[in-house]
């Protein structure tokens, strides 16, 4: 699956995701939650440079922006991009967004951001590792990578409390964010392919990190564990176990997250 192909697809998602963002805007819990993640991702420094890549319809950028951080946002999907400058307009949120690819980031200068950071994204690279070593180059030293994604399409769960929970979920998913489970059969087989839908991870994305020359800090699976009792866990929490959080640095400078 070629970016190209991806770009379309995102970008044929692009009005169902932006419900996503605006249903989790509005629920301050779900909102206290992501920065609070984001808070042990990047550290309490306020005021960093972060890049926030597959921004989509700009949920990070915008909770960054709240939290008085200076986010640049980019996304392969022009779509993504568009709804996601909406978003950035609407909510008087300063952020520069533009499209570009994960894995070739021209624009960016080397070491010059705090921090990267991407949700459910690497999954979806036709090029992880080069997204890797592209984000590499742009992080200044001692900087951060926060990557929150999954194991999805590898490893997904069985059995009838699964496949319960899983209707559930997307019950829960229509009513509050009115959207629907949109990939299709013809779509999920070239999903598939995708290099890092093909291997265990997080190991995988490990042994990448380590590779290029990141320090990596920590990898958590279960890092919404405290959040059991919340609608959020119901709609999602059903992929807790393929889900993950990895927190990496690029040696050499000073600690930028104090």
């Amino acid at each position: 699956m070629q970016l190209k192909e991806i770009s379309r697809y995102w970008t044929s998602g692009a009005a169902a995701y932006d419900k996503v963002v605006r249903s989790q805007i509005r629920s301050r819990r779900t909102v206290r939650m992501w920065e609070a993640l984001l808070r042990e991702g990047l550290g309490a420094r306020p005021g960093q440079k972060v890049l926030d890549v597959g921004t989509g319809p700009g949920f990070f950028s915008l909770l960054l922006a709240r939290m008085g951080h200076r986010p640049t946002a980019v996304d392969a999907s022009p779509g993504m991009v568009e709804t996601a400058a909406r978003n950035f307009k609407e909510a008087g949120a300063d952020v520069r967004v533009y499209e570009g690819d994960a894995a070739n980031l021209p624009r960016e200068e080397d070491d010059t951001y705090d921090a990267v950071v991407c949700r459910d994204v690497v999954w979806t690279l036709p090029d992880p590792v080069g997204a890797y070593r592209e984000w590499f180059r742009v992080l200044k030293p001692g900087g951060r990578l926060v990557v929150f994604d999954g194991n999805y399409l590898f490893e997904l769960p069985s059995g009838w409390k699964y496949r319960l929970w899983y209707a559930l979920a997307w019950t829960l998913i229509l009513l509050t964010e009115r959207r629907a489970r949109r990939r299709s059969d013809e779509t999920e087989p070239s999903l598939k392919e995708l290099p890092f839908v093909r291997v265990l991870r997080p190991e995988a994305d490990e042994a990448t990190l380590r590779g290029i020359g990141y320090h990596v800090e920590e990898i958590r699976r279960n890092y919404m564990s405290g959040y059991k009792r919340t609608l959020q866990h119901l709609k999602y929490g059903h992929l807790t176990g393929v889900r993950f959080r990895i927190i990496a640095s690029k040696p050499g400078g000073t600690d930028l997250t104090h």
